[in-house]
């Protein structure tokens, strides 16, 4: 148990001096608060997505006209989020509610500080059918359940259905996935894309078209018993990002920057691997009218998930009830979660609520195509055992000492991995590092 105790306080210490890697764009940018309702009593939430705001304001309320409290929604940058709940976990001083982000989500999960949800019957029983997933991720390692949440994350690939027809010659979102079921296949494919475009065209941005779609494929997670695992995804994952950038085959532009969000309106990148939430979120407001209809989703070389918000409350709140009901609502409601999903094409958690709906989808922006359909059928293969406590910190220190030098051919393989298990063990001296 000490040792737990040891290792969990230095998943927080760790997290404090590494920024935040992914999550869709309507994360805080700056921190602001809103209220609702007015009460003498305060609902504090803490939220790195804005998404709530909505959530609240325009549901929430509007069911909930009659409350004798506020609600306050502190809205905090992904990148700062850690580094200001991390102090205030178990005081006073800390919030309600909060929600987090999977990369970020077993670590408060595995922290103890959480209140059980189970001792509330609405949530036990709102979310019986919701996804086994989901709330694996919210169960910590003894099997309390502290966090759920109101979406899935599968992840695909988009591409652009003219490049495909004009260089490839296809037409077919099925043939298109025949050609790219592996990562041969896809390879393969980005030779043919560069080599009949004479070089203009790409077939991907940049690393986080491969990191995503090969960690949610990993058998083992990040640590496993104290110890640091290297899965051999991960050294895949590297093999294939040197070559796609020794071949030229990827734009190699920086993760989230102004050229990776750019490619999305011109003709230069033929795809993107993005989870759900991207396409609305990323790839609609930066694709824009035009290119809206000529954009297609196949599964890819591989079946993976990316993100997703969780929520949870802290065991020390004296608003537990008051938690409790919210966190029902916007997780386990089947007509919220039914509108949420049609009003933003968000893949819900509830899977009564996805099979109802996923036969009538069809999204202009991909000209027709029934994605919601596509992503339900992906869901299944989703393995959310592979989410630790580590992660936050982990995948950027991998990306940082170990797949961006190496991709870019600055380091070998032997000196890419040692240094990243050297930043590892500073970060993380109680972790056992072969």
């Amino acid at each position: 148990m000490k040792r737990l105790k040891s290792l969990l306080t230095n998943v927080l210490l760790g997290s404090l001096v590494l920024s935040s890697v992914g999550g869709p764009m309507v994360n805080a940018q700056e921190e602001e608060t809103e209220t609702y309702g007015s009460g003498d009593r305060v609902l504090e939430i803490w939220s790195f997505t804005n998404e709530i705001n909505t959530m609240i304001e325009d549901y929430y309320m509007v069911n909930h006209p009659d409350l004798d409290y506020t609600i306050e929604i502190v809205n905090i940058p992904t990148a700062e989020f850690e580094a200001k709940l991390d102090p205030i976990v178990g005081t006073d001083a800390a919030p309600d509610v909060i929600l987090l982000e999977q990369n970020f989500v077993k670590k408060y999960v595995e922290s103890g500080l959480m209140a059980d949800l189970s001792q509330f019957e609405n949530v036990t029983a709102g979310s019986e059918n919701t996804l086994d997933y989901v709330k694996g991720i919210g169960t910590s390692g003894d099997g309390v359940y502290y966090a759920n949440s109101f979406q899935a994350a599968p992840g695909a690939f988009f591409y652009r259905a003219s490049i495909a027809e004009d260089l490839l010659g296809i037409t077919d979102p099925e043939e298109m996935q025949a050609k790219m079921s592996d990562w041969e296949g896809f390879i393969e494919t980005a030779r043919e894309i560069k080599e009949a475009s004479n070089g203009e065209v790409y077939m991907i941005s940049g690393i986080d078209d491969l990191r995503f779609a090969y960690l949610g494929t990993r058998e083992q997670g990040w640590v496993v018993d104290g110890s640091l695992v290297i899965d051999p995804k991960m050294d895949e994952l590297l093999d294939t990002a040197l070559l796609m950038n020794e071949e030229g085959l990827m734009l190699d532009a920086p993760p989230e920057s102004e050229a990776y969000f750019g490619g999305m309106s011109q003709d230069e990148i033929f795809g993107y691997s993005l989870p759900s939430w991207g396409l609305h979120f990323w790839l609609k407001p930066n694709g824009g009218e035009a290119t809206k209809g000529d954009w297609r989703m196949v599964e890819g070389p591989s079946a993976y998930f990316r993100g997703g918000t969780w929520l949870g409350a802290m065991g020390n709140s004296d608003m537990l009830p008051e938690a409790s009901d919210l966190l029902t609502y916007i997780t386990t409601d089947p007509e919220f979660l039914t509108q949420w999903a049609l009003d933003t094409g968000d893949i819900v958690s509830d899977v009564n609520v996805v099979e109802e709906i996923k036969g009538e989808y069809s999204d202009e922006f991909l000209g027709g195509q029934n994605h919601y359909a596509a992503f339900a059928d992906l869901v299944g293969n989703i393995n959310g055992d592979i989410i630790t406590e580590y992660d936050q910190a982990l995948n950027v220190l991998f990306v940082d000492h170990a797949l961006t030098p190496y991709s870019k051919g600055e380091v070998d393989k032997e000196t890419a991995i040692s240094n990243f298990k050297a930043q590892v063990q500073n970060s993380f001296p109680n972790l056992i590092i072969e």
